[in-house]
């Protein structure tokens, strides 16, 4: 059975964790045991493009133009045709399916093709919920439809790969889409050693990104793409409440990233009165430069799988105060102290609301009165994901869960 071929499809290689793991799984596996093929689809309009990362670990994806983000029932039954016929010229052994567009059509692809072959030929199964769409995102009639679609799809797959405990949780117990047999928590993984002296980009950096001196400035930075569910609005909000506070000339806000509320969200800097301490840096290739400028990272999002941006900021001993959403917590860890009136410090950062901009503002002003204490948090964080959110401890838990199904068969 060996190489192990695996066909590995993903809805489209935008920024974010998701596409990162899926070009990593594809490029740091070993050869020798393991044949990857990475299928994906087209990126959005106001979406970054990591395409680039691929070609630079020497991963030629599979495209297929029809294959993208938005619902659209004739692209998707061309997809749907189209990974069919991939599945059967590849003759993969194992399809692993990231997101929840390519987990749709790639199972079904695959389970139609496992119709016509032999139980000891059959295609393994495996799907990964890199975060779920059943929060925030749809009504309550179109949420509940992908529920019962998942559902379906579940019995048929061999695992289910979760990225958090909270997920496991919502996915075995809340929503009940599969037993806990069947799911296995496997956290993210990254390759995190260029992060950990990014604090020598810290002047140049902010010569770029800020008129004027910024050296006293405590620069907070918001990273990821601009739309609904990452709620960037209340980052502004907090930079309003720190306004009226008289204390936002101690501060300077870094929004990282693009999207379709990019122009609503600079109109509303210019509402709001705070437009002159908010830059907008767009879409970045190289993040530890990013975060050698940033002070502290702010997670403003009303729904998360693992935040990567997160994962990165600690990664940069740099202080966090994210919403208490997703897998948020599995990153900060227990609460040590729930005193403060707006918000919650734990082990690895604070949480705060994902309602009220002063929550936020509480929290960043925290984080800017005391950097101390702020550092020695930020440094037993990056102790933390450096031991856990590793790509050696990723591949060592996707290479056993791979030759597990390949034992089974």
């Amino acid at each position: 059975m060996k190489p192990i071929r695996i066909l590995r499809i993903i809805a489209r290689l935008n920024i974010g964790g998701p596409a990162i793991q899926a070009i990593s799984l594809s490029s740091e596996l070993p050869e020798t045991s393991y044949q990857t093929l990475l299928v994906c689809g087209t990126v959005g309009a106001w979406e970054g493009d990591m395409s680039y990362l691929a070609v630079s670990r020497g991963v030629c994806p599979h495209f297929i133009p029809k294959f993208g983000r938005e619902i659209s029932p004739l692209d998707d039954v061309q997809t749907f045709f189209a990974l069919r016929r991939i599945i059967k010229r590849f003759r993969p052994h194992i399809v692993h399916t990231h997101t929840a567009k390519a987990g749709t059509l790639g199972r079904a692809a695959a389970l139609s093709v496992n119709m016509f072959l032999a139980p000891r030929k059959r295609i393994r199964l495996v799907h990964t919920f890199h975060g779920h769409v059943f929060h925030s995102y749809f009504g309550s009639l179109k949420t509940s439809v992908f529920i019962q679609i998942e559902r379906a799809l579940a019995r048929f797959t061999d695992r289910i790969i979760v990225i958090s405990s909270l997920q496991k949780k919502d996915i075995c117990h809340r929503l009940k889409i599969a037993g806990e047999k069947r799911v296995k928590l496997i956290r993210l993984g990254f390759n995190l050693s260029d992060f950990k002296n990014c604090e020598r980009y810290k002047s140049i950096m902010r010569e770029e990104y800020f008129s004027g001196p910024s050296s006293g400035m405590f620069v907070v930075g918001l990273i990821g793409r601009l739309t609904p569910v990452k709620n960037p609005g209340l980052f502004l909000k907090a930079a309003k409440c720190l306004k009226d506070r008289g204390k936002i000339g101690l501060f300077r806000f870094l929004i990282v990233g693009d999207g379709e509320l990019k122009k609503a969200l600079i109109d509303e800097a210019a509402d709001l009165g705070i437009a002159d301490a908010v830059s907008f840096a767009g879409w970045q290739r190289e993040m530890p430069y990013v975060y050698g400028g940033i002070d502290a990272v702010a997670l403003s999002s009303r729904n998360e799988g693992t935040p990567v941006a997160l994962i990165e900021a600690m990664a940069s001993a740099k202080p966090v105060a994210a919403t208490d959403v997703g897998g948020g917590r599995d990153l900060l860890g227990d609460i040590v102290d729930a005193t403060p009136a707006r918000f919650s410090i734990a082990r690895n950062g604070l949480l705060v609301s994902n309602q009220e901009g002063e929550s936020l503002a509480d929290a960043l002003l925290f984080l800017q009165q005391n950097r101390a204490s702020a550092l020695q948090m930020a440094r037993r964080a990056q102790d933390f994901v450096f031991r856990q959110y590793s790509m050696e401890r990723l591949l060592e838990d996707i290479k056993w869960l791979y030759d597990e199904l390949m034992r089974d068969n």
